[in-house]
C-alpha cells in the first residue's frame, strides 16, 4: 500500500473526525432547536440547491484533476479556462434554480433560504479549478484543512441562529460564508503548484475551444455528476411534495448520519481518483490490483461493524442525535444505515470505474436513478419514508455490483470474497453481544461492540503485524 496515498487519507480523515465531532454537537442541537418541520424546511432547501451545485462544474473537475495529473505542464491552462468557465455556468444555474423556485410557488422563507444559499453555491463552484489542481498534485493536507475550517464557520453560524434565535434564513448564510473564506485560502495555497494563477486575466483569455473539447471528452462526467446529485437527494424533495416538512425533518435526521459517516468513503475516493489514473496511464494494472485489494479490505472491516451496530443500536442513535419528537427515525436509520455500509465497500472500485470506465458509470448510475425515483414514487405513498431509506439501501448495493462487475471484465482481475468472511463473522458475533445491551446507553453498548468486534479481527488473523506496522507509519515522519 503506498504510505503517500494512505497518508493522504489519513489526514483528510483526520480533519473530518475532528470536524465531526464538533458538527455532531451543533447538529444534535439544531435538530432540537429547529423540531421535525423546520428541519424538513432547512434540509429541503440544502437539497433543492445542491442538485444544482453538484452538476455545476458540468463534471469537469474530476477530468481536469484527471488530465493535470496526466500533464501537470498544462496546469495553468487548464486552471484558468476552467474558472472562467464555472464563474459563467454557476451564474446561469444561480438564475435557473431562482426561477424555478418563484413559479413553484415557494414558501417566502424557504424562497429567501434558496436565493442566499444559491449564492454560495456560486462561491463555492469558484473554489473547483483550485480544488483540481491539489488533488492532481495529491496535496491533500491543504484540502483537509479548509474541510475543517468549514465545519468551523458551520458549526459557529448554527449556535449563532440558536442563540439569537434565527431561523432558516440565517443559517442559509453558512454558504456564503465558507465559500469565500475557502476561495481566500484556495488561492493561497494554490500558488505552491501555480505561481501565478492570473484569475482576473483568466476571464479575458477564455478559451472557448479548450473548454469545449474538454466537454465533448468529458460529457460522461457531467452526466455521470448530474445523475448523481438527483440520485443522492431526489428522495427529500419527493418526501416533501408527497408527504410534509415533518416527514422530511425526520428522514433526514436520520440521513445525517449517513452524510456524517460519508466523509470517509469520500476521503478515500477523492485521494484514489488520481493515484488510480496515474497508475493506469502509466499501465501499472499490478499495482493496480494490490492497491485495490488492499483499500478494499480496509473498507470492508469498517463498513460491516458500521451496519449492525447501528441497525441494533438505531433507537439509541436517534435520541441521542435528534431528541424528542424524532422517534419516528429510528426505523428508517435501521434500514438506512447499510447505505453508507455498502457505499464503504465499494468506494475503492469507484474511484477505478470513475476514472477509466466514466460511460458505464454513467450508464450505471443513470439507470439507478430512474429506479430509485420510481420506487419512491410508488412506494412512498403506501410505506412512507422507510420506503425511501430501503430504496437508497437497493440502489446503493445495485451501483455497487454493477461496479465491482465492470472493474473485473474491463480493467484487472482482484480478490474480495477473501477478504469478507472474517470481518462478516466478527460482525455478526459482534451484534450478539450488542443484543442483549440494544437497549442500554451507548456509552456501555458502543465500546462493548467495538472491543469484540477487534477481539475476534485478530483472533482471525484478520488484524496482523503487519497492520500495526502499516498504523504505525503513517504517523511517523519521512525522515523518521
Amino acid at each position: 500500500m503506498s504510505i503517500h496515498i494512505s497518508k493522504n487519507i489519513l489526514w483528510l480523515t483526520i480533519s473530518r473526525v475532528a470536524a465531526l465531532a464538533l458538527l455532531a454537537i451543533a447538529y444534535f442541537a439544531l435538530f432540537r432547536y429547529l423540531r421535525p418541520f423546520g428541519n424538513g424546511q432547512y434540509q429541503f432547501v440544502l437539497s433543492y440547491v445542491l442538485l444544482f451545485s453538484t452538476v455545476v462544474d458540468f463534471g469537469i473537475q474530476q477530468y481536469i484533476t484527471k488530465k493535470i495529473s496526466e500533464d501537470p505542464s498544462q496546469t495553468k491552462t487548464y486552471f484558468q479556462n476552467f474558472f472562467t468557465f464555472e464563474a459563467l455556468a454557476s451564474v446561469l444555474l444561480y438564475g435557473l434554480l431562482m426561477a424555478i423556485a418563484y413559479f413553484r410557488h415557494f414558501e417566502p422563507v424557504v424562497f429567501n433560504a434558496i436565493a442566499i444559499t444559491g449564492l454560495g453555491m456560486i462561491a463555492n463552484a469558484l473554489c473547483y479549478p483550485f480544488m483540481s489542481v491539489l488533488a492532481a498534485f495529491q496535496d491533500i493536507k491543504k484540502v483537509a484543512l479548509i474541510n475543517f475550517l468549514n465545519s468551523v464557520v458551520n458549526i459557529s453560524i448554527i449556535f449563532l441562529a440558536i442563540f439569537f434565535h434565527r431561523y432558516i434564513v440565517f443559517l442559509a448564510c453558512t454558504q456564503v460564508v465558507f465559500g469565500i473564506l475557502d476561495l481566500i485560502l484556495y488561492n493561497f495555497f494554490v500558488k505552491k503548484y501555480l505561481p501565478e494563477p492570473q484569475i482576473l486575466k483568466a476571464i479575458f483569455r477564455f478559451d472557448f475551444s479548450i473548454i469545449s473539447n474538454i466537454l465533448k471528452q468529458g460529457w460522461p462526467f457531467a452526466v455521470l455528476v448530474g445523475f448523481s446529485a438527483i440520485y443522492n437527494r431526489i428522495d427529500v424533495v419527493i418526501i416533501t411534495i408527497l408527504k410534509n416538512y415533518t416527514q422530511t425533518g425526520l428522514y433526514t435526521a436520520a440521513y445525517k448520519i449517513f452524510d456524517l459517516l460519508g466523509f470517509f468513503p469520500a476521503a478515500v475516493s477523492f485521494t484514489l481518483f488520481p493515484f488510480f489514473a496515474s497508475l493506469v496511464a502509466r499501465k501499472a494494472l499490478i499495482d493496480v490490483r494490490q492497491n485495490l485489494e488492499k483499500y478494499l479490505r480496509l473498507m470492508v472491516a469498517a463498513a460491516l461493524p458500521m451496519a449492525v451496530g447501528g441497525m441494533l443500536l438505531s433507537s439509541r442513535l436517534i435520541s441521542l442525535v435528534a431528541g424528542p419528537g424524532y422517534e419516528g427515525a429510528a426505523q428508517v436509520l435501521a434500514i438506512l444505515i447499510w447505505a453508507p455500509a455498502i457505499l464503504f465497500i465499494y468506494i475503492p472500485v469507484n474511484s477505478l470505474v470513475i476514472s477509466q470506465l466514466t460511460k458505464k458509470a454513467v450508464v450505471i448510475t443513470g439507470v439507478n436513478v430512474v429506479i430509485n425515483i420510481a420506487g419512491n414514487l410508488i412506494f412512498i405513498p403506501h410505506y412512507g419514508i422507510k420506503a425511501a431509506a430501503a430504496m437508497t439501501v437497493a440502489s446503493e448495493a445495485l451501483q455497487g455490483i454493477f461496479y465491482f462487475y465492470f472493474v473485473k471484465k474491463n480493467i484487472t482481475q482482484f480478490n474480495f470474497l477473501q477478504f469478507l468472511f472474517k470481518p462478516l463473522l466478527a460482525a455478526v458475533v459482534m451484534g450478539l453481544a450488542l443484543w442483549p445491551v440494544r437497549n442500554q446507553g451507548l456509552f456501555i453498548s458502543l465500546p462493548l461492540g467495538a472491543a469484540v468486534y477487534f477481539i475476534v479481527l485478530i483472533a482471525t488473523g484478520f488484524i496482523g503485524k503487519d497492520d500495526f506496522v502499516t498504523v504505525k507509519g503513517l504517523f511517523q515522519s519521512p525522515n523518521s
